[in-house]
């Protein structure tokens, strides 16, 4: 199984491909759509298969075509701030500004991430780059209140430690049970696949999908 057991975000074309799908409705997530089978990369004996589906119903992930999901794809800075933001307005109800004419489609979602401390302003210089996993934790970590993060187990990485810049992001996640291991290690330097960033997606707003 990988490490973070998920990905991919909200998708439409802007930019490199990406879709930005709204988020499931003011201050809640809900379904919004059926999957019957749609991607055919994504095989129902997958151990991503049931992340992908629920992601994709509940509008938190497309695919990258009509019949792909391109579950062994990575994604960029700007499409994980993208999701962030989704998720964080599904939550919320706020609205995101549209992108004014000449500047990047993911302007917007840096300044909505940063004025919401999802980031710090300056934490990321190349949008276009590939996220890491250490990087998509520190994100993922500040996208809802504390509350929603509550701990549910003990959890240990072995390639973590207090000294790296996202323990506490990985802690936070993995004692919530939304993210987990792969041999007992995290891999922060490492880029997250589209199907591993579907886990947390999931994870994040549907509580009883969590790993006890």
């Amino acid at each position: 199984m990988a490490i973070f057991e998920g990905e991919s975000p909200f998708e439409s074309v802007e930019g490199d491909g990406i879709v930005v799908v709204d988020g499931a409705g003011a201050g809640k997530f809900a379904p919004t759509r059926s999957y019957t089978g749609n991607f055919t990369d994504v095989p129902e004996n997958a151990w991503f298969y049931t992340y992908v589906k629920t992601a994709y119903e509940y509008a938190l992930a497309n695919g990258t075509s009509a019949a792909g999901f391109s579950p062994d794809g990575t994604f960029t800075v700007a499409q994980a701030l993208t999701a962030a933001v989704n998720i964080h307005k599904a939550y919320t109800g706020n609205t995101v500004r549209a992108a004014a004419q000449g500047e990047a489609w993911y302007t917007p979602y840096v300044e909505y991430c940063v004025a919401n401390g999802i980031i710090k302003d300056g934490q990321f210089t190349d949008y276009n780059k590939n996220i890491t996993r250490g990087d998509m934790a520190i994100v993922f970590a500040n996208i809802l209140p504390d509350s929603e993060y509550a701990a549910i187990r003990t959890y240990t990485l072995s390639d973590m430690n207090d000294t790296l810049p996202s323990a506490a992001a990985v802690k936070k996640l993995a004692e919530a049970g939304i993210v987990g291991g792969s041999g007992g290690q995290y891999k922060p330097n490492d880029p997250i696949k589209r199907s591993e960033a579907c886990v947390i997606f999931t994870r994040i707003a549907m509580a009883d999908m969590r790993a006890k």
